[in-house]
């Protein structure tokens, strides 16, 4: 299983090709991985993902001695450093080729905004934050962030990041969904990435070996109608699942703020009642990566449910 960084869990891994084993050689000392991070740093969009794809999962093993130490990435002409962690390895080295090399599509629509003189965000929420790779982005771009996660073992690896970036991160624990209440989080004992309060998904979770199940705290998101007002705000929302009913508790907000939203969706059913709640207030869905200057056509309803990709965004007429 794959969570939105992109990681897998260790006994995933297969055998290593050779070109694995070099970069991981490389990446395993401090001296080859600052080689290694050089020639990283000028590849483009597309091969970053690729890099990404091929050696993601090359410190899955356990076999290698590697020390702590970063991983260094540029966005937006910010340098943000990623920390490796000798203890988990394996998640801080996915973790930190992740945020600039997975999900290139989103990463592009983010810079495009914040480089934009008329969309650039005054605040991004972050909902289904995960270990806050996506934060990360804005916060080292200088743009406040909500942070929500309900799960509490995502969040050292985020605080030591923007500790080590200098950023100040505000965490939501909680959940937020259509009402308030508490909610089953379930999620994989070793797949901390995987948790949802979805019925549906935790029903297929609870197929799997050695799941973790908390109670946590559920809000909708116009509790927070008051720490967006008068700003221009972006929200992602990544909730295995639960995109809609987040939506749902988010009515005022949409209403009064406009935000645009970039969400995932993947089950062709849920795409369709997604169209048809963000059309009912006034809002149009586009692929991605979308940019200002070069703005696609919107999606009609037949175009999202067939769309091959996962993630998009609604935008207010």
């Amino acid at each position: 299983m794959q969570n939105h960084n992109g990681i897998q869990s260790p006994e995933e891994s297969s055998a290593p090709s050779f070109a694995a084993r070099l970069v991981k050689g490389l990446a395993a000392n401090s001296l080859g991985r600052r080689v290694l991070n050089v020639w990283y740093s000028r590849l483009g969009p597309a091969r970053r993902q690729k890099f990404h794809t091929d050696y993601a999962k090359i410190f899955r093993d356990g076999k290698s001695h590697q020390g702590s130490g970063y991983w260094v990435v540029r966005f937006a002409d910010r340098v943000i450093r990623m920390p490796l962690a000798e203890h988990d390895f394996w998640l801080s080295w996915d973790t930190a080729i992740s945020i600039v090399g997975h999900d290139i599509e989103i990463k592009q629509t983010y810079k495009a905004l914040i480089e934009s003189a008329e969309c650039r965000p005054d605040l991004f929420l972050d909902i289904g934050a995960n270990y806050g790779t996506h934060s990360l982005l804005f916060l080292a771009c200088g743009i406040p962030t909500l942070t929500f996660e309900p799960n509490s073992s995502c969040h050292a690896y985020f605080l030591h990041a923007c500790a080590t970036n200098k950023v100040a991160p505000h965490i939501e624990h909680i959940a937020l969904g259509a009402e308030k209440g508490e909610v089953r989080l379930v999620y994989p004992k070793r797949e901390t990435w995987l948790g949802s309060t979805n019925a549906h998904v935790i029903a297929e979770l609870e197929k799997e070996a050695e799941l973790v199940t908390e109670t946590v705290q559920q809000s909708p998101l116009d509790d927070y109608l008051s720490r967006m007002k008068s700003n221009r705000v972006l929200i992602k929302i990544d909730t295995e699942g639960n995109e809609l009913s987040v939506l749902k508790g988010a009515e005022a907000v949409l209403r009064e703020v406009r935000p645009r939203i970039i969400f995932e969706s993947r089950e062709e059913s849920e795409r369709a009642a997604l169209f048809d709640f963000f059309e009912a207030r006034g809002y149009e869905l586009f692929a991605l990566p979308w940019s200002p200057r070069t703005p696609r056509k919107p999606l009609t309803r037949e175009g999202l449910c067939s769309h091959s990709e996962d993630n998009f965004m609604a935008a207010p007429r």
